[in-house]
């Protein structure tokens, strides 16, 4: 695979992260849905990605981002997959996705507290076609996952392969 179309790969790695981002804000903004902490750090191998991405498409050694790209998506399957186990009662979370306990005996101390709670990973406020982000991403992680895995053994190949003159 030659490094022209490598460079086209980034750019659709750059524009379905974006997209996903953006939908990602959308939704906490414009629809008004609160995002759990797993939301938020779901986002993060998405940015990372947009980052990989710039620097391929400008210079870089395309093949390692490629690896970084991977390992990154790999992070998300794993993330991603994570969360969804929490949504479907498979997992009990690691850590609380429902933010700090109340320790405060005052009264006004409560209530100010009440308003920095996080949503629960656990619950699904917001889906599409009867799926949840959670899962989209998952799916959606796994399938560039394998994509990339698949464009770096092309251009492997591309390397070992001698060039043949014409």
């Amino acid at each position: 695979m030659s490094d022209q179309n490598i460079k086209k790969f980034f750019i659709i790695i750059f524009t379905t992260s974006f997209f996903s981002l953006a939908t990602a804000l959308y939704v906490e903004y414009v629809l008004s849905f609160e995002p759990c902490i797993l939301c938020i750090y779901q986002r993060i191998p998405y940015a990372i990605a947009l980052l990989i991405s710039l620097i391929a498409f400008f210079n870089g050694n395309k093949k390692t981002l490629l690896v970084i790209l991977g390992l990154t998506f790999v992070a998300s399957v794993l993330l991603s997959g994570y969360h969804v186990g929490i949504e479907k009662g498979i997992i009990e979370p690691i850590f609380s996705c429902t933010g700090e306990n109340i320790n405060a005996l005052e009264k006004e101390e409560i209530l100010k507290s009440l308003n920095n709670i996080q949503p629960d990973c656990k619950d699904v406020d917001f889906s599409l076609f009867g799926i949840s982000l959670a899962t989209l991403n998952f799916i959606n992680s796994i399938v560039l996952t394998v994509v990339i895995v698949y464009i770096f053994r092309l251009s492997l190949i591309h390397i070992s392969e001698p060039t043949r003159p014409y």
